[in-house]
């Protein structure tokens, strides 16, 4: 037996599917976002790393030179104990774009102090190392003295103080300070090689020289971190691999929708049509559909209410035939005898005695009651079938007393087995003329004695007719309700009455049926439910 997976509903299918194609330009963009904070959060850790061997340079030789000179060119500021006695005073990266603010671009310095005779050793000795670094790290790097002056520096600015810097200003109190600045001016380049410079932020790094738990100077380094678009061509080969599983992913997800939405529509609108045009009957529609049920519920509940709609409309179609016969044949034998009588008439109506003349008139008289008869039914049972009736709340017990209250003179009604209490959702009127149907069709069979009883559970209430009349046979059991199946023809039966009382019956949501085939006719009325 081939497996029936369950069924979803349209309106996640849809949800799911927006969702997933909202969720990736949102989540590629947070990534880029969560990228460029990396590649700035690691321009940072690789000047951080730069800075700790340019100030153990700057260490070294300062303290090559004598007790008295480099005490001179140092001071005391505030220390964390680890920063005096020497001890592991890790700094990590802390920029981020998304919460660090972006300064104005670094500033120019203004003129320092004139240096010391050992400033001038130490920039000697220092300026050639930082230049052969930068042409490595492509990083900008200052190297100050205590009071914030340059003494070496990859750039043009020696001599220059810059002390009111933010970045220097937490260096020269001994702390080491992280910012992000505006870059003074953008180059405009055309190739990816640099392509970096393009960017409008520069990462500056100052950390400040501490030797014996004394401030003998700074170091400020900065560098304009990678561009986007220059780490995403260096990774493209990894960027190409995700962009075919994006592309897959897309095309996995136009499959499902396809599966799960579009063929499913497409295949009940052909089947629609094929219904319409008569290729197909709407049993092997359903069919079908048991086979092969649709994913989403709403397509599911949408081709069974079309096949449901298509089956019915075919009964109906085949109730209309079978009826439009029933309808010609009750007609044509009245008229055919009407006809007959009338042409006996004309041909012999002068050599007829009078008794044989009222003969044949009586004869067209009682044909002409059948018509009038029949069609007075017909008009009854369309009515009932085509008119919509409003349910309210009905007294059962009331209105089973208001009809058996006009058929005491003819018969023996016993009311004692139905509940007085007993309320339910109808229309008085429909209840009225179905329960009278069924009284009148006792009496007609030639019952003495009818009794009602009710009998409710959670589900229904049931009403209960039985009567003592000459029954219904089993071969007859089935065909009862069967417009224009009567055996009192040849009294005057139209075969419509139980029909039209089932119609009206069921425009409440009422059932009419018969319960037993021997003994005693018993008849029960089922409504769908009791009001407590």
């Amino acid at each position: 037996m081939k497996r029936q997976w369950p069924t979803i509903s349209l309106r996640s299918v849809l949800i799911g599917v927006n969702l997933v194609v909202l969720i990736l330009p949102l989540a590629g963009i947070q990534l880029m976002r969560l990228y460029e904070s990396a590649l700035v959060r690691q321009t940072e850790s690789a000047l951080i790393a730069q800075g700790a061997f340019v100030a153990a340079l700057y260490r070294s030789i300062v303290a090559e030179q004598g007790t008295q000179d480099w005490l001179a060119m140092s001071r005391e500021v505030n220390l964390s104990d680890a920063q005096k006695e020497n001890r592991w005073v890790p700094y990590l990266p802390s920029l981020d774009l998304a919460t660090s603010d972006i300064l104005p671009p670094f500033p120019d310095g203004v003129a320092g102090v004139t240096p010391r005779p050992l400033i001038k050793e130490i920039r000697q000795r220092m300026l050639p190392v930082l230049k052969d670094a930068q042409l490595v790290t492509l990083a900008g790097i200052r190297v100050v003295d205590p009071w914030g002056t340059i003494v070496a520096s990859t750039g043009t600015d020696v001599g220059a103080n810059i002390a009111q810097t933010e970045e220097l200003a937490g260096a020269l109190s001994g702390r080491a300070i992280s910012r992000l600045r505006s870059k003074s001016e953008l180059v405009e380049v055309s190739t990816l090689d640099s392509i970096s410079r393009t960017s409008t932020v520069r990462v500056f790094v100052a950390q400040p020289i501490i030797l014996h738990g004394r401030l003998i100077g700074a170091v400020v380094l900065s560098r304009t971190p990678p561009n986007i678009v220059q780490a995403l061509y260096a990774k493209r080969w990894l960027l190409m691999q995700g962009f075919a599983m994006l592309l897959a992913l897309v095309v996995f997800m136009s499959w499902v929708t396809f599966r799960m939405i579009a063929r499913p529509v497409s295949k009940l609108a052909a089947e629609a049509q094929a219904i319409a045009g008569g290729d197909i009957s709407a049993s092997d529609a359903k069919k079908r559909l048991q086979r092969h049920v649709p994913r989403t519920k709403e397509i599911a509940n949408l081709h069974a209410a079309i096949t449901d709609m298509a089956e019915r409309l075919e009964e109906r179609t085949a109730y209309l035939r079978e009826f439009s016969r029933h309808v010609s044949h009750e007609f044509k034998t009245p008229l055919a005898s009407i006809r007959g009588a009338i042409e006996v008439l004309q041909d012999h109506a002068t050599t007829m005695t009078n008794d044989q003349q009222q003969r044949f008139l009586t004869n067209v008289r009682a044909d002409a009651d059948r018509l009038a008869r029949l069609t007075q039914r017909l008009s009854e049972l369309t009515h009932a079938e085509m008119s919509d009736r409003k349910r309210s709340r009905v007294s059962l017990h009331g209105t089973v007393a208001e009809v058996c209250s006009r058929f005491t003179s003819k018969v023996s009604i016993d009311l004692s087995a139905v509940d007085r209490d007993l309320q339910v959702w109808g229309d008085a009127a429909s209840i009225d003329a179905g329960l009278e149907t069924l009284i009148e069709n006792a009496i007609a069979h030639g019952a003495s004695d009818i009794k009602l009883s009710t009998h409710w559970d959670k589900q229904t209430t049931k009403l209960f007719i039985q009567d003592n009349g000459s029954g219904v046979t089993p071969a007859n059991r089935g065909k009862i309700f069967t417009p224009f199946f009567t055996t009192r023809r040849e009294t005057g039966g139209t075969g419509l009455g139980l029909s039209i009382a089932r119609a009206l019956l069921h425009q409440i949501n009422a059932e009419l049926d018969i319960v037993n085939e021997n003994g005693p006719t018993t008849f029960v009325i089922i409504f769908p439910s009791r009001i407590d």
